[in-house]
């Protein structure tokens, strides 16, 4: 296979040598003839991968190169003339053509007469849906590079299905790069598919690549109604549903702003799911005040999402479904108090469901899902199902929100209430004067049966066993020591010494190479601050050289804390990654015992010269600027023994509390509920 014009980076090539990267670096020092980059930047740098196959099969380490991988490599080395989108639609039609003709993939077709055939099946399944597009396939990029994009593709179409080749760059490049404001992962897409419930007729009107409109597919709805301003999304859509088979019966598909240029009509999809784009300021708020699809009040120009929400109404029929993935601030924001009174009285609301932060892809927050019907009449409604799904681990949110969605359908007035996770709430009871419509404000806090008497004297057998071992750490007097030193230094002095390394938190640049992404724990500052483990998950990057994950034994050092704080990484630590909020020293346990360090940056007595006050009240830290007196590895050791003990003692304090909070709760509900099961009714 012809490899030129495809660039790899550092990392790259270590995964391709299968070496760890610093091999790499070092072959670039040692080697003369190692290849010379040929873009990138001087901390990111990108080599020819020929040149590097080469190189490596001179020197006995023949490359073996998975063909999805290098399928990704060349697509990322026609991104300085393509989009990666584009790129990957060109891709996608060659890849859909041998999907339905299989038989190319045993000959040796030419690369150019194989992009020209697919090119024109795949206009030809446009063509059935009404979606124009105006590039030039047989153009740009240059031919060589498009050349060993379609040799690339035929390559690991051979390995793997070239379906499942498509959806593999599709995931990396919804990983990469975001479509719009956010992507949306299978398991929220079929969620929503099964919310909006059975029907023939499914829009989307900010359908993005077509999550949402693929799992409507998958769900048997056979017409299809997308639209997206973004025509290389809404291509790459089309080449979704061509895989699933979705062209082939009655689907429609335009590249426009919805908002402003609706391309369906309206009253007509038995349901409309839309994953619209956040926040926007430019949606059209001036120019659209006078539209008639606002029923239910004019959006302000900050409530966009309120905008989607009311034209995605529209292009439902009377008593159609439609179910909207919103920022939590939809629900609370002042500024459209007033449009969700409205759609409130008009009784539209069927279930508001509270995702947990991170659930949906790019996004920290807890979005959330409305459920809503147009109204066959005026007037009317029902209990309104409200369901928190913080508490639920990421793989059971889809399977516990759609159990609870099919009770609630099959009886509204009979659902059980679930304490701090689902009930049903009457129409009156969101009319209060905010609208807040956040799910956790109307749902009641899980409540201790009192007759679970064996829960609450565990618990206190439990935290009497938490007290008695913290009388036992309880810190005393440290005896002296035949310790007598002058001489101190700086971390930043350690660091250039190389005896410890520390590295900064820093947020990555849009600009830099992002690498291969991975979703992991996470450990922030206020982890840190509050002694907690990671306490969520996001999408990291996953370079080992870039961005390393935490070992045992590296000191955890906050940006912000209200006095210094240090943590040494526990077992349960390492794996993690450090949060931007986080700087992580590693020493060199032969020269610097990290507990030592660690104690010393916690204690008040040496940390005042590396910090100063933030903007918000706490303090700012520099482990640089720390200083440690200079000790044998002997004393350093015993000092950390003493400083291990005081953490120590903090998580059993910590512990104690925590465990005291639990019991006085759990005792207040059962005085509650003995006043409930004794007192009169009125």
């Amino acid at each position: 296979m012809d490899t030129g014009d495809v660039e790899v980076t550092s990392a790259e090539i270590a995964r391709i040598a299968g070496v760890k990267p610093t091999a790499v670096s070092n072959w670039r020092r040692r080697y003369d003839n190692f290849p010379a980059p040929v873009g990138g930047t001087d901390r990111s740098p990108r080599f020819d991968l020929a040149q590097v196959e080469s190189w490596l099969a001179a020197h006995g380490r023949e490359p073996n190169i998975d063909p999805e991988q290098r399928l990704w490599q060349a697509l990322e080395s026609v991104r300085s003339s393509l989009p990666a989108a584009d790129a990957l639609g060109r891709v996608g039609t060659v890849l859909l053509h041998l999907h339905r003709n299989p038989g190319l993939l045993e000959k040796d077709a030419d690369t150019g007469e194989l992009l020209r055939a697919a090119t024109e099946e795949f206009a030809v399944l446009q063509g059935r849906t009404g979606l124009e597009t105006h590039d030039d396939d047989s153009g740009s990029p240059s031919e060589g590079p498009l050349s060993v994009l379609v040799d690339a593709a035929v390559q690991a179409a051979r390995r793997k299905s070239p379906a499942s080749v498509f959806e593999g760059l599709m995931a990396r490049l919804d990983q990469r790069f975001p479509s719009g404001s956010h992507t949306v992962p299978p398991a929220l897409a079929d969620l929503v598919a099964h919310l909006a419930g059975p029907g023939s007729t499914v829009a989307d009107p900010a359908c993005g690549r077509g999550e949402f409109l693929a799992a409507a597919a998958r769900a048997g709805v056979d017409r299809l109604y997308g639209q997206d301003r973004e025509a290389s999304a809404v291509r790459l859509a089309a080449l979704r549903l061509a895989f699933a088979g979705a062209l082939d019966g009655e689907a429609q598909l335009r590249a426009a702003d919805a908002l402003r240029s609706p391309a369906f009509p309206e009253a007509q999809a038995d349901a409309v799911v839309c994953a619209p784009p956040f926040g926007e300021r430019n949606w059209g708020a001036e120019e659209l005040a006078e539209d008639p699809r606002w029923t239910y009040g004019v959006p302000p120009r900050l409530e966009s999402d309120l905008a989607w929400v009311q034209h995605c109404l529209s292009l439902a029929r009377p008593g159609g479904r439609v179910v909207v993935l919103l920022p939590p601030g939809a629900a609370q924001r002042p500024s459209g108090r007033r449009i969700r009174r409205e759609m409130v009285r008009a009784g539209l609301f069927r279930a508001i469901v509270s995702l947990p932060p991170g659930f949906a892809a790019h996004y920290a927050v807890p979005l959330q899902l409305w459920v809503l019907e147009r109204p066959k009449r005026t007037g009317g409604g029902g209990p309104v199902l409200v369901v928190d799904t913080a508490e639920e681990p990421p793989e059971a949110v889809a399977d516990t929100a759609g159990r609870l969605w099919e009770e609630f359908c099959a009886s509204p007035e009979g659902f059980a209430e679930r304490p701090g996770t689902a009930r049903t709430v009457d129409l009156v009871d969101l009319l209060d004067e905010d609208v807040d419509l956040t799910p956790r404000v109307h749902l009641p806090l899980p409540r201790t049966s009192a007759g679970d008497v064996e829960l609450f004297t565990r618990r206190r057998s439990r935290w009497e066993e938490a007290l008695g071992s913290l009388r036992s750490l309880l810190p005393e007097v440290p005896e002296p020591g035949p310790v007598h030193t002058d001489e101190v230094v700086t971390l930043g002095e350690l660091a250039k010494a190389g005896t410890v390394t520390i590295r900064r938190p820093s947020a990555r640049r849009a600009d830099e190479e992002a690498g291969q992404r991975t979703r992991a724990r996470v450990i922030t500052g206020k982890d840190l601050v509050a002694g907690a483990a990671a306490s969520h998950e996001e999408e990291v990057d996953a370079d080992p050289m870039r961005n390393p994950p935490v070992q045992e034994g590296d000191v955890l050092v906050p940006v912000y804390a209200p006095r210094p704080v240090a943590r040494v990484a526990s077992a349960q630590d390492a794996g993690a990654y450090p949060g931007a909020g986080v700087y992580v020293v590693r020493t060199n346990p032969a020269a610097v015992d990290p507990w030592f360090l660690a104690g010393f940056v916690t204690s008040g007595a040496e940390s005042r010269t590396a910090v100063r006050a933030g903007s918000t009240g706490s303090l700012r830290i520099d482990p640089s600027r720390m200083r440690l007196p200079v000790l044998p590895l002997q004393e350093q050791r015993r000092f950390g023994e003493m400083f291990r003990r005081v953490a120590r003692f903090r998580e059993a304090l910590r512990e104690v509390g925590e465990l005291g909070d639990a019991l006085a709760d759990q005792a207040s509900d059962m005085v509650a509920e003995r006043w409930d099961a004794r007192a009169p009714r009125t």
